[in-house]
């Protein structure tokens, strides 16, 4: 029973990626937009001297986006063909939702992330 659900399951996931690929007929893929099946190698994106966050990289026509850690760290991902990572979002979006040359103008949206509040002010009084 299982395996038949499953079955039905993949079924229509198959058919909703047809359904949500027919969107995007028209565009040519690798020309009108990005369809790498891996992170490329010697990409020059560092997360030296940034602040801790998620950033889009327009070397990689922004398909790819790097996780920069509090320590220095730096991770880098691949959205899905079709799709290129959204700066402001901070998510992966339909390419033709994204600027991806504009995109290095909103690094700074990461400023909201890893703030460590302070709860050393004074709290207003409840009367």
């Amino acid at each position: 029973m299982k395996f038949v659900i499953s079955s039905i399951i993949v079924a229509l996931c198959g058919f909703f990626i047809q359904l949500v690929l027919c969107q995007i007929d028209g565009y040519v893929p690798g020309q009108d937009y990005p369809i790498y099946n891996e992170v490329p190698r010697g990409l020059s994106f560092k997360c030296d001297q940034r602040l801790p966050g998620y950033y889009s990289d327009p070397e990689a026509q922004c398909q790819v986006w790097h996780w920069c850690l509090p320590n220095g760290g730096q991770f880098s991902f691949l959205c899905p063909n079709g799709t290129v990572f959204n700066q402001i979002a901070r998510v992966c979006d339909w390419f033709f939702n994204v600027d991806c040359p504009s995109t290095p103008n909103f690094y700074t949206i990461n400023e909201d992330l890893y703030i460590i509040p302070n709860y050393n002010q004074p709290q207003p009084q409840q009367g």
